[in-house]
């Protein structure tokens, strides 16, 4: 029987509004590069929903709409709809303010959002940016018995077309009923999670149900995910560690007490300044 990662722990999210949240402030240290990740879904819309301005520093944001279309506006000028499985990457760097208007489909809405820390030095503190990503352009590798898209990273040696801050792969995996999807992972990347959401797997040994994250043991070994009767929608997102202090003010991280100062300041500025 082939070595694989093990399931640390199985979360339960926190409900606030419209959003479920699975990371804690109390959790940075142990789930390192991870800071955010958040399934926001709502049922029954007639009108698009309106999401308050939010603020970030210090963090890659990547937004992932999976059911209708998201607006993003933010301090930058960047202003993009996304349809239903394009990607936005933003990377916060010294602050940044941004709104998100979400536009049901049949009523429907459902987004995730995933946070990670930025690297100590000149990044972390650089200018906030922003790059998108049509669906089309994100590989798709069908197997006998899954699909995998590659949103950032790579799997079986293709590569996202997005560049990120930090060594990471995240994946959006469908496996079909009575399946098995493995994957070697990048030997840097130790911290992982899975996040299923529709259907049931089995993760060495341990079972997932719906809407729930597993981290995983911080190993280079690879990920092994089944399926039983049913088949499963899962996330799977790795990443490499980065070894500087954190600390976090909400939606911020950064290395030092005089980064998340200097942050706060022009944040405050743009929250001042915004239309």
């Amino acid at each position: 029987m082939r070595k694989t990662r093990t399931v640390q722990k199985i979360r339960f999210g926190r409900k606030r509004g419209l959003y479920t949240t699975f990371i804690r402030q109390s959790e940075l240290e142990q789930l390192n590069p991870f800071v955010q990740w958040d399934h926001y879904t709502a049922k029954a819309l007639i009108h698009s929903k309106r999401l308050n301005y939010q603020s970030h520093s210090g963090v890659d944001a990547v937004s992932y709409p999976v059911i209708g279309k998201l607006s993003h506006h933010d301090s930058t000028g960047n202003h993009v709809t996304l349809a239903s499985g394009d990607v936005h990457i933003m990377t916060s760097g010294d602050g940044i303010i941004h709104k998100d208007i979400m536009t049901p489909q049949n009523g429907q809405v459902e987004s995730f959002c995933l946070g990670t820390i930025l690297p100590a030095g000149q990044m972390e503190m650089s200018p906030a940016s922003c790059i998108n990503f049509d669906t089309q352009q994100l590989p798709l590798i069908e197997e006998h018995d899954s699909t995998t898209k590659v949103i950032i990273g790579s799997y079986k040696g293709i590569a996202s077309p997005a560049k990120y801050s930090i060594p990471m792969t995240f994946l959006d995996i469908m496996i079909a009923p009575y399946g098995c999807w493995y994957f070697d992972t990048d030997p840097e990347q130790l911290a992982g999670f899975v996040y299923l959401r529709s259907g049931s797997v089995y993760i060495s040994g341990s079972q997932l149900h719906n809407h729930q994250m597993a981290t995983l043991s911080q190993s280079p070994l690879p990920i092994e995910v089944r399926t039983s009767k049913l088949g499963a929608r899962i996330f799977i997102v790795t990443g490499k560690p980065q070894q500087q202090p954190l600390i976090s003010n909400h939606h911020s991280v950064h290395s030092s007490q005089k980064n998340m100062s200097k942050a706060t300041q022009n944040i405050d500025r743009l929250m001042t300044t915004r239309k």
